[in-house]
């Protein structure tokens, strides 16, 4: 059963408490949260082939879903177009990757290609011909420095950490920006453990080939600040495959995909049953929800906790839902 706006006093107060906080710069990379233990362990092996979850999602919640995740960010602004890489992908590691992430990335491309019929493929790292995904691995110290209690993440337009830095700011380094896309590059802890390292490498690949949101509430999948999952799941690739289905493509926006999306998931899930319809007004109480269940979270710091309340205040605002309207009055 989706959340529903709920004007609880707690909420209000967050509300309020972020009405009165000033903004806090903040870049709108699809970030993977840092873990609460230590996970800087070093000699640990490489792992196999995960063992997907069952796959029985109905199409209907696959369509809700996935309209949440492609059209918002996690800060909770709104990507008024889908943009996602057009033809064949390649990824390359930098020199600063640990050889043992080789193996866990060729595992990761494999699922990609059979599961989401992605066509991805490895190739050398050049500087001076950068692969459409470059990934990087530099000391935690530095991603946090650039994206506070981030594990790791991923921007667009970029194919080094020298190229991000230098763009950081600009229209050309902001998601909700993009037409299409061209370059991206993922940064990696390299001072964490493997299993950091590949869990970091799954759930951004994943966003920069799909959809860059997070849902409270998706506990199928990695797309979730509770970090149920460390790999991709089934329903991940799920996403991955309608994000990329030929139907659709870059410059879409919602309604265009939302008409796509009944004859593209009965196609690739037959057994999913009809989608009804898509109620995209839905979306922003969503993503309202999405964001209160963060921001009231357990094990969230306290800057996350403002910077999800500040978005719950921000969706509330724009939206025209009747207790969207009365929470933002009694505030």
């Amino acid at each position: 059963m989706r959340n529903e706006l709920h004007c609880t006093c707690g909420v209000l107060a967050l509300l309020t408490l972020c009405a009165c906080t000033a903004d806090m710069s903040r870049d709108d990379a699809a970030a993977r949260l840092a873990p609460a233990m230590d996970t800087s362990t070093s000699d640990l092996p490489s792992f196999g082939a995960p063992t997907p979850i069952r796959f029985s999602r109905s199409n209907q919640s696959l369509a809700e879903d996935f309209m949440a995740l492609s059209f918002v960010l996690e800060s909770g602004r709104q990507i008024p177009r889908i943009s996602r890489f057009e033809g064949p992908i390649t990824v390359a590691l930098a020199s600063s990757a640990p050889p043992a992430l080789e193996g866990e990335l060729s595992r990761l491309l494999t699922r990609l290609r059979t599961e989401a019929g992605i066509a991805i493929s490895a190739t050398a790292y050049r500087t001076n011909s950068p692969a459409k995904i470059t990934i990087e691995a530099l000391p935690a110290e530095r991603i946090a420095a650039a994206v506070p209690q981030a594990a790791c993440f991923v921007v667009p337009n970029a194919s080094t950490w020298q190229e991000f830095i230098r763009q950081r700011g600009r229209v050309t380094s902001d998601w909700a920006s993009l037409t299409t896309r061209s370059h991206a590059a993922i940064f990696l802890p390299a001072d964490a453990s493997l299993q950091e390292m590949r869990d970091c490498l799954h759930e951004e690949l994943g966003q920069a080939l799909g959809p860059l949101n997070d849902l409270y509430d998706l506990t199928d999948s990695v797309f979730n600040d509770d970090n149920f999952h460390a790999v991709l799941t089934t329903t991940d690739m799920m996403f991955l495959r309608i994000f990329n289905d030929p139907s659709l493509q870059s410059g879409m926006g919602q309604a265009d995909v939302a008409a796509r999306l009944p004859a593209i998931l009965g196609r690739i899930n037959p057994t999913g049953g009809v989608v009804s319809s898509i109620n995209l007004a839905n979306r922003d109480n969503r993503a309202w929800s999405n964001a209160i269940g963060r921001a009231l979270g357990p094990n969230m710091p306290e800057g996350q906790r403002l910077e999800h309340a500040q978005a719950a205040l921000n969706i509330a605002r724009r939206s025209t839902l009747r207790n969207a309207q009365t929470c933002a009055m009694r505030v």
